[in-house]
């Protein structure tokens, strides 16, 4: 077992031979890379943390504790790299610790590392001069990057690579700093960027540029408004599809989304999403259904026997039939025939008779729904009736038993149903997609199954909001005539209203339907307009 004892602390006393002085930047690389080394040593990386301490030794020979720690694993280190156990790479570490002794502010990232797979929280604010200023210039791109720059206090940086072009004229009168930025780029053709708080960097505006030297950020998105995690999920999924983002997660649970990507890209994936999930806009929807039914029944005229009983009184004069047969309807009887064979005719009274009867009801029906821009509600008054799909007749005899299968059946929504679709067109004019549709059972029954009347409308509405809307009225009328009388007589126009039975009866049904929208909640706001792009793929150009 290899035991290393270490002892991590301040600085020990110098030795008495002085070594050569380590400048401020060397004792601060120093510094970092022996942290470092603590904590490659506290996870078990004995190999990684001696050569930290032997780079930390090397940039600041006067710090005994750099020697000593460096010293007691020197040992444990050589042994692990000839048995090939481990082995370290600190070059990538020295790099960043000479770049932070370099910028000690942590906003200050180098162009050469932004996209170098540690993504910024946020970009650099750049604190330029709010005054404005004139331009009337002519050079290449990097004579006016300087000049630009340097009116508003700030300095320029650029690609190295960046091809140069002379002769290049920009002239613009009394513009503030992104203003002016927007217009150097555009004639430049490049993109622009902060690296610190006092300077910005140019490089050309392309697609392998934007990749290599765009800074990547990271955004954590809270979606409050999300309606479930499946909506969540889908939008996410959408957004990393159509962006083609590098790095894209979210947390249904606490419904957060984690962007990393390009500054112009992540952006944009964050307005897309809160686009595709911030609350619609929501109208309240007043629904009134005005019902009168009518319904006038007449029953008039003259009731005439229209059968007549015919009675054999017989012989009364020899006795022969004591007890004749005179009917049980009959009240008077008209006799004819000779004293051997006596007839009589049954006779009934005739009654003269008129009635009227007229009725009304009236219903009125009150709903409110609320629905989401865009989105169909759906409101059914009336009954559910049950209509057979597949009848059986007949028995079927099977193992010593009768059975009758049940038929199969649909419940059949009867009455009036509603379905609405509002669009927020803005200025508080609201759209309705309307379609209504009115069912009744028929008079048709065919096979004890009954028909379905149907009726159906379909349209769309605009108006404001607070107005009533007054849908196609659904009107209903039915009229029955019954006429009973004497054949012959009850058949001739005129004298057929009088000397015989008429029953009318006439209903009437009428449904009339308004609606009144209310916006209960206003759609987003339009600064959350996902359109972001100022050419076809790479962004904005003025990256602040």
């Amino acid at each position: 077992m290899l035991i290393a004892l270490v002892c991590w602390g301040g600085d020990s006393p110098e030795p008495a031979t002085k070594p050569e002085p380590a400048t401020k930047t060397d004792i601060d690389v120093a510094k970092r890379l022996a942290d470092l080394a603590k904590e490659a040593y506290k996870s078990g990386r004995m190999v990684r943390a001696y050569l930290l301490l032997v780079e930390a030794s090397k940039r600041n020979p006067g710090s005994s504790t750099y020697r000593e720690n460096r010293n007691a694993l020197e040992a444990t280190a050589n042994l692990l790299i000839k048995a090939h156990v481990e082995s370290a790479d600190i070059a990538g570490d020295i790099k960043a610790a000479e770049e932070e002794a370099v910028n000690p502010d942590p906003s200050i990232v180098p162009a050469e590392r932004l996209d170098s797979g540690q993504p910024l929280r946020y970009l650099p604010h750049v604190e330029a001069s709010a005054a404005r200023h004139s331009f009337n210039l002519r050079g290449s791109q990097t004579t006016l990057f300087q000049q630009v720059a340097a009116a508003y206090g700030v300095q320029a940086a650029w690609d190295a690579q960046l091809t140069r072009q002379d002769d290049i004229r920009l002239h613009i009168d009394d513009v503030d700093w992104p203003t002016a930025l927007e217009a150097l780029t555009a004639v430049t053709h490049t993109f622009v960027f902060p690296i610190s708080q006092h300077a910005v960097f140019f490089a050309t505006d392309s697609e392998a540029k934007r990749s290599e030297l765009e800074p990547v950020i990271l955004l954590t998105v809270y979606l409050p408004e999300a309606v479930s995690e499946k909506e969540l999920i889908e939008a996410a999924n959408a957004v990393r599809a159509v962006l083609n983002l590098r790095a894209f997660g979210w947390d249904s649970a606490n419904r957060t989304v984690l962007i990393r990507d390009r500054v112009t890209k992540a952006h944009a994936a964050r307005n897309l999403l809160l686009g595709l999930l911030v609350p619609k806009g929501q109208v309240a929807l007043e629904v009134q259904f005005l019902t009168l039914d009518t319904s006038t029944t007449y029953h008039y005229g003259f009731s005439l026997q229209t059968a007549f009983q015919l009675v054999n009184l017989g012989h009364i004069g020899s006795f022969q039939q004591s007890t004749p047969n005179f009917g049980s309807l009959a009240t008077n009887f008209f006799t004819f025939g000779t004293p051997g064979g006596l007839l009589a005719l049954g006779i009934t009274d005739a009654s003269l008779f008129a009635t009227y009867s007229k009725s009304f009801a009236t219903t009125h029906y009150d709903a409110t729904l609320i629905a989401d821009d865009r989105t169909m509600v759906n409101l059914h008054v009336g009954q559910q009736y049950p209509i057979p799909q597949s009848l059986f007749t007949g028995a079927s005899q099977v193992a010593g038993s009768i059975y009758n299968p049940i038929g199969q059946i649909t419940m059949e929504d009867l009455g009036l149903e509603l379905k609405m679709t509002p669009r927020i067109n803005g200025e508080g004019e609201i759209s309705l997609d309307v379609e209504a549709e009115y069912k009744t059972l028929g008079s048709l029954v065919l096979n004890t199954v009954p028909s379905v009347n149907q009726r159906k409308f379909t349209g769309t509405v605009t108006l404001r909001e607070g107005q009533w809307a007054v849908l196609a009225g659904m009107d209903e009328k039915s009229t029955n005539a019954t006429r009973n009388g004497l054949a012959g007589l009850s058949s001739i126009p005129g004298i057929n209203q009088v000397l015989s039975e008429n029953t009318k009866t006439s209903e009437a049904s009428d449904t009339l339907v308004v609606i009144k929208p209310v916006i209960t909640r206003l759609p987003m706001s339009p600064h959350l307009s996902p359109q972001y792009f100022l050419g076809p793929v790479r962004g904005s150009r003025v990256v602040l």
